[in-house]
């Protein structure tokens, strides 16, 4: 699907995106001051390893990369979960 940038309304959507953005922000500083901040961010990254290969067609179960990452593998690591590991 293709959008044609001179017809998106702008004005209705620049103060959401206003309001995201310092919604991201603040999330961000939180995050950083929280006791559980440092592993809501890991799993972040779990999560944007197995989409970068989601997105390169690959499928990677995330409970399969923490597993690998920890040395805890139940099963013989595939290709694709090694990459998701070096991308973590």
């Amino acid at each position: 699907m293709r959008y044609d940038l001179d017809q998106l309304p702008l004005k209705t959507l620049l103060s959401p995106l206003a309001r995201a953005s310092a919604a991201l922000a603040r999330l961000d500083e939180r995050l950083a001051h929280s006791s559980v901040g440092k592993g809501v961010i890991e799993r972040f990254h779990s999560i944007d390893a197995c989409a970068s290969l989601w997105i390169d067609g690959e499928l990677v179960e995330m409970v399969d990369l923490i597993l690998h990452d920890a040395a805890r593998d139940i099963r013989s690591p595939s290709h694709a979960l090694t990459i998701a590991r070096d991308v973590l």
